[in-house]
Order: structure tokens, then C-alpha cells, then sequence
């Protein structure tokens, strides 16, 4: 479908560029520029910010220092590597579902892009759901891995030799934990970050990272045509590789087993990464990790940010 602007790769860009100035008006940078939001409010969340550790008036601000502090926590690499995982999921299964669903039976393209909606509504069913409670509990770690797991074995459904009915209730599964292993993470990694410059780069490697995995579907090369009248604009994109081929299908085992093994790996890195916090939380309660900031004032201590022994992670 090509409509409005939206007809060339220029045009995309274009939209791409027009829609980052407009959300770079709209998003505030902090609840005292939030215009959302009443005196009341402003005040209630600046309250709340305060009471948090680490939360100084030195760390809302943006520091070099902290952007190199970023780069160099394996944390967040950690973070990255597992979102890219996870994504792998998001875009493989966002883009080629009406593909997988086609090849379960003999469908119109409305009965295939019909039958989408159920597995959509669920995912998103659930992640409304899931993120109301790991908010209300501050557990992300949990939900992220549990539902990483049915998306799983939602995968392992679908590769393996069964009947129309079994895959369509994959695709469920998958859905089921799609937006929470994908979305989790995303409020997880910055929520454990109290220094401003160091969120913001976090994020930034979070999100670019997890974007990367759409490269995968499909990669494309470009066709040089050997012949001396070629001119730069009879180049013919050709896809060479993708995760979903039709001649895979309906079980299309190479893109399901791709997805199963990057999610399952996404998942078995949050895990170790929510049991990494939680050790790191008990050894700050005892007061086992005191020892090294015994010089330091109550002031400095807070300048640490996530490396003060006061700072609790979000598990």
C-alpha cells in the first residue's frame, strides 16, 4: 500500500522526520515542563522523585560523565542483547503473521488478515494486564521470563508437525507474551538508572539495539545489472534471505526455530539479570558493600547514582 507522501523511500523518510519533530514537541523532559499535568501533580511526582535514591538535583541534569558511565556497564549491554532478542519476536511475528496464517489453510487475504486480530487482541489483552501488575508489585524480571517462556513453547507449537487448529493456537501462545517480554524491559532498564545522562544513554543503546532485529526480515542486496547501459536507477532490489520464505511454509521451521532460540535467549538473560539485582539488593540491606563508601558523606553517596550501596534496583 502506497498512499499520500508514502510512495518512495524519501517519502518514508520524510514522515519518519516530520513525526520526530512533532513527538519531540509533544514529550516533556520532566514533570515541571509537563503541560499535562496540574500544580497538584507537578508537585505530587517531584515529591515522589525526591524520595528516591539517587534522585539529587545534579543527577536530573545531563553529564558526560554519565554518557560514558553508560557505554561502559556491561548492565546495560546485558539489557541490549536481550531486548535484541526479544524483538527478533516483535518483528518477525508483526510482519509475516498474515503469512503464517495463510499457509494453515486455504484463505481469502481478508479471511487471513481477519484471523490476525484475535492473536493481537490478546497480546495486547495481556500486556495491559501484566503491566499494571509488575508496576503494582515492581517485578519486572518475573513477568518478562514467564511470558518469554509461553511465547516459547507458542514457537515450538508451530514448528512442530500438528494440525491447523494446534499452530493457530501457537500463534495465541506467541502472542500472549509477545508485548510483555518485548515491553517489560523498556520501563525495567530505565527505572534501575537514577542519573539522568546515564537513563537517557541506556535507553538509547535499549532501543537501537532491539530495532536492529527487524534487519533480519529480510536482509536485502542490491543487483547491479552487467551490461553497459545500466544507469544507477535500474538497480533491482532482490531479497535474498528471509525469515519467513514461502516455500516454508505452513511451518516455516527456519524463521519459528530463529525466533524460539533469540526469544528463549532474551529471556534466560533477563532471568539471570533479575537474579543479579536481587543479590545486588541483598547484599546492599545487609550493609555488605558499606564498606567502600565508608568516607563518603550522605551527599556523595547519592551522586553515585545506581552504585551507591543506598540505591535498590527494580527487580
Amino acid at each position: 500500500m502506497r498512499s499520500g507522501v508514502v510512495q518512495s523511500y524519501g517519502g518514508l523518510l520524510a514522515c519518519r522526520l516530520l513525526l520526530g519533530l512533532v513527538e519531540g514537541g509533544l514529550f516533556p523532559d520532566n514533570p515541571e515542563t509537563a503541560f499535562y499535568l496540574s500544580d497538584a501533580e507537578k508537585t505530587l511526582m517531584q515529591v515522589r522523585r525526591a524520595r528516591q535514591a539517587g534522585q539529587t538535583e545534579s543527577a536530573q541534569k545531563f553529564h558526560k560523565k554519565d554518557v560514558y558511565a553508560g557505554f561502559k556497564d556491561w548492565k546495560i549491554w546485558a539489557f541490549c542483547v536481550g531486548q535484541f532478542g526479544t524483538d527478533t519476536m516483535l518483528y518477525g511475528y508483526s510482519t509475516f503473521l498474515p503469512t503464517i496464517i495463510q499457509g494453515l489453510g486455504d484463505w481469502t487475504t481478508a479471511e487471513t488478515q481477519a484471523l490476525t486480530i484475535p492473536c493481537y487482541c490478546l497480546g495486547a489483552i495481556s500486556y495491559i494486564i501484566v503491566a499494571r501488575l509488575s508496576d503494582s508489585q515492581q517485578r519486572r524480571g518475573l513477568y518478562t521470563v514467564i511470558f518469554g517462556a509461553i511465547s516459547v513453547v507458542g514457537y515450538g507449537v508451530l514448528i512442530s508437525d500438528s494440525s491447523t487448529g494446534a499452530h493457530y493456537t501457537g500463534c495465541f501462545l506467541v502472542a500472549l507474551g509477545l508485548y510483555v517480554c518485548v515491553g517489560l524491559p523498556l520501563a525495567w532498564l530505565p527505572s534501575n538508572q537514577p542519573r539522568y545522562g546515564k537513563r537517557t544513554t541506556a535507553t538509547g543503546m535499549q532501543l537501537t539495539m532491539g530495532n536492529a532485529a527487524g534487519i533480519m526480515a529480510p536482509f536485502v542486496r542490491t543487483e547491479v545489472p552487467d551490461r553497459p547501459d545500466y544507469v544507477p536507477r535500474q538497480i533491482t532490489n532482490i531479497c535474498i534471505l528471509q525469515l519467513y520464505p514461502d516455500a516454508q511454509g505452513p511451518r516455516f521451521i527456519t524463521g519459528h526455530a530463529v525466533s524460539l532460540a533469540l526469544v528463549g535467549m532474551g529471556s534466560l538473560l533477563f532471568a539471570f539479570m533479575s537474579w543479579y539485582f536481587s543479590q545486588k539488593n541483598a547484599r546492599r540491606r545487609q550493609g555488605k558493600e558499606d564498606a567502600r563508601v565508608e568516607n563518603m558523606s550522605e551527599e556523595e553517596l547519592a551522586e553515585l547514582g545506581d552504585r551507591s550501596p543506598r540505591f535498590i534496583f527494580t527487580i
